[in-house]
């Protein structure tokens, strides 16, 4: 079963969308919230492979100005690849907390589509413990393989130094993210986030 079929099945778990929302909200921070407890199979071990999904706290220092207008404080991202900037690296991500949920659909099955291969190997992997493969793009890829889902508007760079309680997000549970409503964003609503989304795609 792709990711699109296991996406439509989580759907048929609730009559309606706010129902489904509710409940995999309360489901993902039970699991991947702060100070959740360990869970079977693989954990954050350290290191962040590229090709994951990663849920965390983000205590960065920056403030809501003209340049700045929203800070996510709980992320949850698609991790691409790392850079040493100065004295900082920056982790390279689309931040699917701030990508609207038809367009989390797509960016996840154009990446399972394209990798899926390596994400059932890792799958099988990380079910066990062992650390899952890398999967890495250069920026070069990005735009062919996310066509059309306007990845590039929350594709974003976060300091690592200000990471806190980074939780990997189990393959098994991609098919929820699409329905994940809780978000920790000062600044703009994550409503107006969306909007802006959109209507840049429509420029």
């Amino acid at each position: 079963m792709n990711l699109k079929e296991q996406i439509i099945e989580y759907r048929k778990e609730s009559g309606s969308l706010s129902g489904l929302s509710t409940k995999t909200d309360l489901y993902f921070l039970e699991k991947y919230g702060v100070n959740s407890p360990k869970k079977d199979g693989y954990n954050y071990d350290g290191v962040l492979v590229p090709g994951n999904i990663y849920f965390f706290t983000y205590e960065t220092d920056s403030r809501i100005s003209e340049k700045v207008k929203f800070i996510n404080r709980n992320p949850l991202i698609l991790y691409i690849s790392s850079e040493k900037i100065g004295d900082d690296i920056v982790v390279k991500s689309i931040d699917l907390s701030i990508t609207p949920p038809d367009k989390r659909i797509d960016i996840l099955q154009s990446f399972s589509d394209k990798f899926s291969s390596t994400l059932d190997r890792n799958q099988k992997e990380t079910s066990k413990g062992g650390r899952p493969e890398e999967i890495r793009l250069s920026s070069k890829e990005l735009p062919s393989l996310f066509a059309g889902s306007g990845y590039n508007y929350s594709f974003t760079g976060f300091k690592f130094r200000f990471f806190k309680d980074i939780k990997f997000v189990d393959y098994s549970d991609w098919n929820k993210i699409p329905f994940l409503k809780y978000t920790s964003i000062q600044g703009m609503s994550v409503n107006e986030i969306y909007t802006d989304y959109r209507s840049k795609l429509k420029g």
